[in-house]
């Protein structure tokens, strides 16, 4: 019977710990002391014992295609003083976000008018933060030159790659890839250094290459394996055969015993067939007029994503989105309003997915609850000149977009007007003019570390020791 255990404070933290060493100990693993913690003291109590660091999905839109996400999330000026030279398709399609804190501004596209924008159905936690960082650093297909906004300069050791740190701190997720990047013309996207973090990630050409990194050779023998009754029986075969052995029932062999079962199952089932790309499914994600092959791609690389993460078989995936310099973009309003809206629509269905699915390493919150999206690259284009939509922007701004389920505060930090741009005070979040672009950019990229890590200071400390609390909620309340 579920009853809440008489231990509050550092006695009920302990005894978490303590619960979650022993399952380590004995090598049942952190499913099984959840599940322990949940007999004994209901959801809430497992909930304190699951891991607090978020899986990361992370788009580059380098060659200029992050221009199209301002499209998804204008920035504010483009809106407010809207004019028809603006790089703004149709300023109907964007809806001002009521109660944004601090006076800060938020527009989320409406993909379909009879429809929430993008998002605003899965709640307040989902709203998108803009922080200006990096500088304009020109056409780069995967941003690592210097002034990029990926990389923290002001890091503990040296400069510390934002993508590599989320990395570092991923371990709990226990995940059999932990980094897969998916490149572009045979260059990985960044990835980098940070104090701790697992080799560079596994690299693939595309995101059926992806399914091929857990698809076991052996599964796919047509004559053996590939048959699901043999699957079965090996499987059965092999626990039978480990049951005989003389140390099998002594704790010390617990966890390599269990780590060879977990490789036994993945061999002995073809995980690309959980993995593949459901085509019904892309139709409906995409909508009813697919007019964008990288619409498509960055559609197909979400789903196998989505389904690699049920699986718990990574715990973040880069890659490249669409990679296609959009000056011609505003010539052909409809065009652009159709890939705009697919899109939109994509990451809708992408995080609708996840909101059904539950964490594998913690089942009281949703794959959707315990994720981190950013969406950078190398360039935004100018937001307010649409003819030729020009590389140059205002201060030669940049900024990267995160959903960071509300740890860092929604809206834009940091200003951009036609003419020029307004970073922020790291300590208050405030507009300042004077505020030196390292810093800022420093700042933005801890608070993307500290959504990463849910809120845990001490392990943002780890990699950057100056401040950034302007830009995030010290508490989440729900």
């Amino acid at each position: 019977m579920k009853r809440d255990i008489d231990l509050r404070g550092p006695s009920r933290r302990d005894f978490i710990r303590g619960v979650l060493s022993a399952s380590a100990a004995l090598g049942l693993g952190p499913t099984r002391a959840l599940e322990v913690l949940d007999q004994m003291g209901g959801s809430a109590l497992a909930s304190e014992g699951c891991s607090k660091v978020c899986r990361v999905v992370n788009l580059i839109g380098g060659n200029g295609g992050l221009a199209w996400f301002t499209l998804l999330w204008p920035a504010p000026r483009s809106i407010t003083e809207f004019r028809p030279s603006f790089s703004y398709d149709d300023p109907m399609r964007a809806v001002r976000v009521a109660g944004i804190p601090d006076g800060r501004q938020l527009f989320v596209r409406r993909y379909d008018m009879g429809r929430p924008p993008l998002w605003e159905n899965l709640g307040e936690r989902k709203r998108v933060s803009c922080l200006m960082t990096g500088r304009n650093v020109g056409h780069e297909n995967a941003p690592v030159r210097d002034g990029n906004s990926n990389t923290l300069r002001g890091g503990v050791g040296g400069p510390v790659q934002i993508f590599a740190a989320a990395a570092a701190t991923q371990a709990p997720l226990q995940a059999l890839v932990p980094v897969i990047g998916i490149r572009f013309n045979n260059e990985n996207m960044p990835y980098g250094r940070a104090p701790g973090a697992p080799p560079p990630q596994a690299s693939v050409p595309s995101a059926t290459e992806m399914i091929g990194l857990f698809s076991s050779a052996a599964s796919r023998l047509a004559d053996r394996l590939g048959n699901v009754r043999n699957q079965r029986l090996f499987d059965q075969y092999y626990k039978a055969f480990l049951s005989l052995a003389k140390t099998a029932d002594r704790a010390t062999y617990q966890r390599a015993y269990a780590d060879s079962r977990v490789a036994v199952q993945l061999v002995a089932q073809n995980l690309g067939s959980r993995l593949a790309v459901d085509r019904a499914k892309l139709q409906a994600w995409c909508g009813p007029a697919i007019v964008d092959d990288k619409v498509v791609a960055m559609a197909e690389a979400l789903m196998v994503t989505a389904n690699a993460f049920k699986l718990g078989l990574t715990a973040q995936v880069t890659f490249p989105v669409f990679m296609d310099d959009p000056h011609p973009a505003f010539t052909d309003l409809t065009r652009t309003a159709r890939i705009a809206d697919g899109t939109a629509r994509v990451l809708q269905a992408f995080l609708d997915e996840l909101s059904m699915e539950k964490e594998p390493t913690c089942p009281s919150r949703s794959l959707a609850d315990n994720l981190v999206i950013t969406i950078s690259g190398d360039l935004p284009k100018n937001p307010f000149i649409r003819d030729n939509w020009p590389d140059s922007t205002p201060g030669a701004a940049n900024w990267i977009y995160v959903m960071s389920n509300g740890y860092i505060k929604p809206g834009w930090h940091g200003d951009v007007t036609p003419n020029s741009k307004t970073l922020f005070d790291p300590r208050t979040g405030a507009l300042d003019p004077a505020q030196p672009e390292e810093n800022a950019t420093n700042a933005a990229l801890a608070a993307v570390l500290y959504a990463v890590v849910q809120g845990d200071d001490r392990r943002v400390r780890d990699f950057y020791a100056g401040d950034y609390q302007g830009l995030v909620r010290a508490s989440l309340q729900g």
